[in-house]
């Protein structure tokens, strides 16, 4: 697994390589004159040839998008000098890959071996996502182009463990049966729901709903419907049985709001309906909406706004910003409006509403795509990955023989598991050459499979049950029915098999450099000797202290230790062996040792006061007490030995090395492969295509 993990990284590291700095910023270029017939297929079009290898537009395109983060930028978009740059890089990074291949390293056994045991990583990520994650999401991103109302009639289970569902089924049933000869849903919902909010609104869900925002069960029922009509089934779920109708279906955006509120609970009803009456007088004259609202508007909060109720807001979301809804009737008058249109007066539970509708905005497709995407992961997906898993197994011929596992349980203890040691006892011998399960043209026997049960850990704790055991099955046949599924993948998926061959010109390219580079990047002290001459004066020494300290808690006591110190012949050492207060300091006479100012305060306090050797510093405030400080030696900056200033020139010198062998390696490369770059065509497809 290690092995698998260090290549996968070596695989996202490649992604990078092409523009490391192992590469060099020119490449020999042979410019040849080309056609200026106009370009009718910009994808095929050459940039660049290394050997027989032809780089198209399309390939530097690709590599570009993925290695700059720029997965919407078209290449003819970006400045030439930029794309001469970036086709050097690429072509030093296939001249590597190349090398490798002339070499034969891509029939090497090694590489084939991490090629195969990689293989499946890759396989397994990509086949699921194309497979099952990509199409679920797009589906249920197209159902978010619509805001959905629905009306229910719910059947509430008993709130007691392992409730006995059949009466709430036939109630169910009943209600059910009803609407299908006619009865009318409201009232049906009325007499039945036991979701009494709804109940009392004839079962209507005054929220609006969209894709991702209520049990998958009622989602795949509700996106079937047409507006008016009610699933024919019932919908089962863990709170209970529902009915649903589909009673409107919009468009999905979301708007913003203004409003100006005039409250009936002070001025009463009269006065608020002549204050409402010449507002929109005003307003329709040409009044100007946030001046009226900001003077006249009951609402202190948004007045000061100019009546702006918010963020933009959508009937399935409400407000970006607090997710909180409007008023049923706010909200329908809210998006009966045009943008730039006004209401009349509307009322709500505060009094009268003057809306207006400013603008509308789309929901941003990538931003709901990565929810949605999320969400999948989260809560569909391993259901959904069994089912696929299930269907692929029986279309791949999987026969379970259901009288031969059944006989098998029936010598089973089915409350433990194949971890007891004694769980196959009573299983007779005669039994064992019986044929449990077929697939593929090759059958397991009960035998084998309960060889297998005892042997393969990831196998072991499952339940000798009905249910253990057909687990055990899917975990021995789900890497075969994988395998026999994904085998058409690099066929069935262009990127896929581009991603298959990145990933192995990245173990030929890592393997090559090893050889040509890494293996010969020795530190050579001569060498190093001679980097160092050049560059000494960078490396200097820290100035370094060597301190005593006597610390303690008290301000107090910290000024007649000092006094003690330089009015009397007390030694230093003797008084912070008997007073200081740092934890293990005593034993050490409070000596520190040799500190710098960059990585010890104390020394930083020493440096700041100019100490000298000798010399002891009245009390300072330290962390959380007082510290007296004596300098014992004093070590000035100073130009570092070879020795000691190998670690930190070493990272810069065997860089320098490395781009040395990697440009001679390069340069090579290029008589031998020859190069060629053709900018005149890059020239063309910037006048033809560049964005105007």
């Amino acid at each position: 697994m290690k092995q698998a993990l260090r290549l996968t990284s070596l695989f996202i590291l490649l992604l990078f390589l092409i523009v490391s700095v192992n590469a060099q910023k020119k490449t020999t270029k042979k410019s040849i004159t080309s056609n200026t017939k106009k370009i009718e297929n910009i994808e095929t079009e050459i940039l660049s040839t290394v050997g027989i290898e032809k780089i198209t537009y399309n390939d530097l395109e690709r590599a570009y998008q993925k290695n700059m983060s720029r997965k919407e930028m078209n290449l003819y978009n970006v400045s030439k000098d930029s794309i001469l740059d970036f086709l050097n890089l690429y072509v030093n990074y296939r001249l590597k890959v190349n090398d490798a291949l002339s070499r034969g390293f891509d029939k090497d056994s090694g590489v084939l071996s991490e090629i195969s045991q990689n293989r499946k990583i890759l396989a397994e990520s990509y086949f699921y996502e194309a497979k099952l994650v990509k199409p679920k999401v797009e589906e249920m991103l197209k159902q978010r182009d619509y805001e959905y109302q629905i009306a229910i009639i719910m059947f509430q289970l008993p709130s007691t463990p392992n409730p006995d569902t059949a009466d709430t089924y036939q109630k169910a049933l009943r209600s059910l049966n009803l609407l299908k000869s006619g009865a009318n849903f409201e009232q049906v919902a009325k007499d039945s729901s036991s979701d009494k909010e709804t109940a009392g609104r004839g079962g209507l869900v005054l929220n609006y709903i969209t894709a991702g925002r209520v049990i998958r069960s009622i989602e795949e029922a509700l996106f079937r419907l047409n507006v008016g009509q009610f699933w024919p089934e019932l919908i089962r779920t863990k709170y209970g049985y529902f009915i649903i109708k589909l009673v409107k279906k919009e468009s999905r955006v979301k708007i913003l709001l203004h409003h100006i509120l005039i409250t009936t609970k002070d001025r009463g009803d009269s006065a608020a309906n002549k204050r409402a009456d010449s507002l929109l007088a005003l307003l329709k004259s040409g009044a100007d909406f946030e001046k009226l609202a900001k003077e006249n508007s009951d609402d202190e909060k948004t007045a000061q706004k100019g009546g702006l109720l918010g963020d933009y807001y959508s009937r399935s979301s409400g407000f970006e910003d607090t997710q909180r809804n409007l008023l049923p009737e706010i909200e329908a008058a809210s998006f009966s409006l045009k943008d730039g249109e006004f209401s009349g007066k509307v009322r709500s539970e505060y009094g009268i509403h003057i809306i207006k509708r400013d603008s509308t905005k789309k929901f941003d497709s990538e931003k709901d795509k990565a929810e949605l995407k999320l969400q999948y992961k989260r809560q569909y997906f391993e259901t959904d990955k069994k089912f696929y898993l299930d269907s692929l197994r029986n279309t791949l011929g999987f026969k379970l023989n259901e009288t031969n596992i059944n006989n098998l349980i029936s010598y089973l203890d089915t409350n433990k598991t194949n971890l007891d040691t004694a769980w196959t006892k009573k299983i007779p011998q005669n039994i064992y050459p019986e044929i449990l399960y077929s697939f593929q043209g090759k059958s397991t026997t009960i035998g084998e499979f309960i060889d297998m049960l005892q042997k393969k850990s990831e196998l072991r704790g499952l339940g000798t049950n009905y249910s253990g055991l057909n687990k055990a099955i899917d975990k021995i046949t789900s890497p075969l029915v994988f395998d026999a599924a994904s085998k058409s993948l690099e066929t069935e998926f262009t990127d896929y098999a581009q991603l298959l061959k990145e990933f192995r010109d990245g173990i030929l390219l890592f393997k090559v450099e090893d050889i040509e580079v890494w293996s010969k990047l020795k530190f050579d002290s001569t060498l190093a000797h001679t980097y160092w001459d050049s560059t000494r004066t960078r490396y200097n020494t820290e100035p370094t202290y060597d301190l005593s300290e006597i610390y303690v808690l008290s301000d107090s006591s910290a000024k007649a230790i000092y006094k003690e110190i330089t009015e009397s012949d007390k030694v230093f050492d003797t008084l912070a062996a008997q007073n200081t207060q740092r934890a293990g300091y005593r034993e050490k006479k409070g000596k520190w040792g040799k500190v710098t100012p960059k990585n010890n305060k104390l020394a930083k306090i020493a440096s700041d006061k100019n100490a000298q050797p000798g010399m002891i510093i009245e009390p300072q405030p330290y962390e959380k007490g007082f510290s007296i400080i004596k300098v014992n030696t004093f070590e000035p900056v100073r130009q570092k030995t070879f020795e000691e200033a190998i670690p930190d020139f070493a990272p810069a010198f065997q860089d320098q090395i490395q781009k040395k062998l990697a440009s001679a390696w390069l340069n090579n490369l290029k008589e031998k492969f020859n190069v060629k770059i053709y900018p005149d065509k890059i020239d063309q497809i910037i006048r033809q295509f560049k964005s105007k």
